[in-house]
């Protein structure tokens, strides 16, 4: 008996470690994940260079967030129209990733400012936090542009992908005046996108070790899983905001922006679901010109006359 009590004993702290070691180990899968370098983010973005897509060379800026070192690109447009647009890349990204967006608003005569997120790209930062600091960054991403610019704060829309679209929408927790929000392929809350991916990866079993990991990636980047939710966030959005999300994206399903779109109060939105086969935050690479339409026609409706 006294023996078998010592066996059950070593083998409950022999598990009670090695779901430690594995929660510690997916935590840094969650908040310190590798991200791309500039170049290699540059070749997937398949831009050749800023010509290619109608742009100046940028001013190379940074700005800070306490000890957040944010690296930037503003392109300052000659036509110098009080309006500008703030473009927030995906995850594990870079700057480079979300200039496929500029020309829909370079044409309106609007300067242009996209940075890396921290921890990604040239930025600092030790963690990604899906939004739950991000959106802290964007709110002095967009008082520096108009800084920089001279474009009123009010003026300035931002545009997201993915990640960056889930930062866009959580910025409604930090303010409310900002020109509109672009949202493509938003994923609805940290907590669900990433069980999903996990089970996609390892199976369900991998669900009791993500719980810890969870709680050990709150403890290491100081911030709370729960809370980091655009769904949630939606409610308190009183800008215009335009969600367009893949009919066919495997990686956030387009359900996730159904479900937003129906928590944002009022009548200034709009819901654009791609059926054309695109893949996660592709729906713009795959058909330029739909995109561009159904960006064209939110703005004529509900962005402000400078953008027109």
């Amino acid at each position: 008996m006294h023996l078998t009590k010592r066996a059950l004993g070593l083998t409950t702290i022999i598990f009670v470690i090695l779901l430690l070691s594995a929660g510690y180990y997916f935590s840094t899968e969650m908040v310190a994940f590798r991200t791309r370098t500039m170049d290699a983010d540059h070749e997937r973005s398949k831009i050749k260079d800023f010509k290619q897509i109608g742009l100046p060379e940028p001013e190379t800026l940074h700005f800070q967030n306490g000890t957040i070192s944010i690296q930037s690109w503003f392109f300052k447009n000659p036509k110098k129209k009080k309006c500008g647009v703030i473009l927030l890349h995906g995850h594990a990204g870079s700057r480079w990733g979300i200039l496929k967006y500029a020309p829909l608003f370079w044409k309106r005569g609007c300067s242009l400012f996209a940075y890396d997120a921290r921890h990604h790209g040239e930025s600092s930062g030790e963690f990604g936090t899906f939004g739950y600091y991000e959106k802290f960054d964007l709110d002095k991403g967009i008082e520096y542009f108009s800084e920089v610019s001279g474009i009123p704060e009010e003026k300035i829309g931002a545009l997201g992908e993915s990640y960056g679209a889930a930062t866009v929408l959580q910025l409604a927790n930090v303010r409310k005046d900002v020109a509109f929000i672009i949202a493509e392929s938003p994923y609805k809350d940290m907590r669900t996108i990433i069980q999903k991916r996990a089970v996609e990866l390892y199976g369900y079993p991998i669900l009791v070790v993500s719980s810890v990991a969870f709680q050990i990636a709150e403890l290491r980047a100081n911030f709370v899983v729960d809370e980091t939710s655009p769904l949630k966030a939606a409610s308190h959005l009183s800008a215009p905001v335009l969600l367009i999300h893949s009919k066919t994206d495997e990686f956030t399903p387009y359900e996730h922006s159904v479900e937003i779109f129906e928590a944002i109060p009022g009548k200034k939105k709009k819901l654009f679901i791609t059926e054309w086969g695109a893949a996660h935050s592709k729906s713009i690479n795959t058909n330029y010109k739909e995109v561009e339409n159904s960006v064209d026609a939110f703005v004529k409706e509900f962005a402000p006359a400078e953008f027109k």
